[in-house]
């Protein structure tokens, strides 16, 4: 019998991609970007994703960048081209706005608060710590969670075993204790299988899978997790 569920945060209980595009929108607005060029909303969105992803791995691989600050001044840089002082502004802005936004994945709110009502609860996220615990904290369900472990934090990645291993020792639990939900094969899946705990993949697109990937559980919305976790 469980008694803790993990979770992984972006795009699991949180709406990742919602809160980037609000975000963003929000900051260009606020700078007033669009109206002083001869281009679109939709060019500048995704010439700035091209170069955010690029900028992204590079932070993570530890292969030039080393914050987060760096990847967003460099995103912004190489998209307008513009005044360094308004990179770091628009830099500034968005994070500002996106350590303070929580959009939650449709459903997120019941499954969280019946799960804390019955299990301990914990966080395995790739991720930002400063920007996790914000976003959780702006939903008012930081303190739900037993356990936040996240990647900038802990010093290591899932799918490493080691980042699971944190948020055992943290919680007092074995692997036969804990379920994981996650919305990723390849980090999260992946990384329960290799710690060996129970796994639900949270299939928010609906994707056909490999017939050789076998988790405990799936479910197409978060909701879905409530027989699961009411069982």
């Amino acid at each position: 019998m469980y008694k803790a569920i993990l979770f992984d945060l972006d795009n699991t209980l949180l709406n990742y991609s919602l809160s980037e595009l609000q975000c963003m929108q929000k900051t260009v607005e606020a700078h007033r970007l669009v109206e002083h060029h001869d281009w679109s909303w939709e060019q500048f969105w995704s010439t700035y994703l091209q170069h955010n992803d690029r900028h992204w791995l590079s932070f993570v691989h530890k292969q030039g960048l080393d914050s987060i600050e760096e990847v967003l001044i460099s995103s912004f840089r190489d998209t307008l081209n513009r005044d360094e002082r308004l990179h770091g502004k628009l830099a500034q802005t968005y994070w500002e706005y996106f350590c303070s936004t929580c959009i939650y994945e449709d459903g997120a709110p019941e499954v969280i608060h019946a799960a804390s009502a019955k299990y301990k609860l914990g966080i395995v996220s790739n991720g930002v710590g400063i920007a996790q615990r914000g976003r959780l904290a702006a939903g008012s369900i930081d303190h739900l969670f037993d356990s936040i472990v996240v990647s900038d934090e802990a010093g290591v990645r899932k799918p490493s075993k080691d980042i699971f291993t944190i948020s055992l020792q943290e919680l007092g639990l074995s692997r036969d204790e804990v379920l994981f939900v996650g919305d990723s094969l390849k980090d999260d899946y992946a990384g329960a299988k290799n710690i060996g705990i129970d796994f639900c993949y949270y299939n928010r697109s609906g994707q056909a899978i490999d017939e050789q990937l076998q988790p405990r559980y799936i479910v197409n919305r978060i909701s879905e997790l409530l027989p699961i976790i009411e069982a």
